[in-house]
């Protein structure tokens, strides 16, 4: 829809017009990437222009859904979050007219998601689908930074690690603070014991970081106590020669072993889904190994999805759990959120030490 004073630049005939002018603005109404870019990179002092409406480029090409010319207008460092005449920002225009990638981006280089228009309403408020909303309402309630804030205010936590490879974020680590266990060298654990990973839920890992982790059956503080998880096996239960299987730590090796749906919750932050895991440092000679129990062809758990999740492509003689008699010899280290797309997209098996227990983000930290 052309604005009154576009006259300039158009001529009207009927319902159609003809360019005059074949500017910045009429390249980034119709898309043509090759011409924008080039006209940009001449006159980079166009960057914030806005036209005859008030409309900045960014809002323009947010609002048609020209994914590559939003790319390289932020790339180029253009403002993100002005007003329009209208009072939209981009990433009101970009949840109105349903452009999730755009949205994505937009938040990527943050784009304020509490800003409201003419109308007084907020990004959320404007998304045509609710896939939109709950992308913008991951950005304004992101489950991985709330812990950290939680735990780094009750002194459990001091360190946020981006873990990344080849370019990409695969993993957000909180380090738990080294005083949460004074009895142990930090040095001596990271070295000597055995790195292993616990598959859990989100709404268990402030206690987690609190406490520790302890076998099922335990009383922690008056009326907290850790049941086993619905589904697996109870306690007072003979599995082998163990008379109590279920009264112990259970960790793996695996970090895709632990990673399983069985274990670990997913949770969307970022737009973006993650796995819910707990590091650990397990003592030598505490633990027995036992062979897997999810197999590659495993029978999903009742209202599991088929076609989302990935399934854990294990070597059959291979030690995938480990029980720990004692909370004394399974030290937590951190909580690993993994980048379930990550996980989905590698075709053979690893443990994933190289990558999350050591990565160079967290030695930069303590060197």
């Amino acid at each position: 829809m052309l604005c009154s004073r576009d006259s300039a630049k158009y001529s009207i005939y009927g319902n159609q017009f003809s360019v005059k002018t074949e500017d910045h603005f009429y390249y980034v109404n119709t898309g043509n990437y090759e011409s924008f870019m080039a006209k940009i990179k001449r006159q980079h002092y166009l960057l914030n222009e806005r036209d005859e409406c008030g409309r900045t480029l960014l809002y323009i090409a947010s609002r048609n859904g020209f994914h590559n010319i939003c790319n390289f207008l932020l790339k180029s460092g253009c403002k993100i979050n002005e007003v329009q005449n209208g009072g939209s920002t981009a990433l009101h225009a970009a949840a109105f007219y349903g452009h999730q990638s755009i949205v994505e981006l937009l938040l990527e280089y943050g784009a304020n998601p509490e800003m409201k228009n003419k109308f007084g309403n907020k990004p959320t408020e404007e998304g045509c689908s609710q896939n939109i909303k709950l992308c913008i309402m991951s950005k304004t309630n992101d489950q991985i930074h709330s812990l950290f804030n939680s735990l780094k205010h009750q002194g459990l936590a001091e360190h946020l690690v981006i873990i990344k490879h080849s370019g990409r974020i695969i993993g957000k680590k909180i380090l738990r603070n080294s005083g949460c266990e004074p009895q142990y060298s930090l040095s001596d654990t990271t070295k000597l014991w055995t790195v292993a990973w616990h598959g859990t839920k989100y709404k268990h890992l402030d206690s987690i970081v609190k406490y520790g982790l302890h076998p099922a059956g335990s009383v922690l503080s008056p009326g907290n106590r850790i049941f086993t998880q619905a589904g697996h096996i109870p306690l007072h239960v003979k599995v082998g020669s163990c008379e109590n299987w279920a009264n112990a730590i259970f960790v793996s090796p695996s970090i895709f072993y632990a990673a399983d749906v069985v274990y670990s919750e997913r949770i969307f932050s970022d737009n973006q889904r993650w796995c819910v895991l707990i590091e650990t440092r397990v003592k030598p000679g505490s633990f027995s190994k036992h062979k897997q129990t999810l197999l590659h062809e495993r029978e999903l758990l009742p209202g599991e999805p088929a076609d989302l999740e990935f399934r854990v492509a294990v070597k059959s003689d291979n030690d995938f759990i480990l029980r720990v008699g004692s909370n004394r010899n399974v030290i937590v280290t951190a909580v690993l959120f993994v980048n379930l797309t990550f996980l989905e997209n590698i075709d053979e098996y690893y443990q994933g030490e190289d990558l999350f227990a050591d990565s160079e983000a967290e030695r930069a930290l303590f060197q």
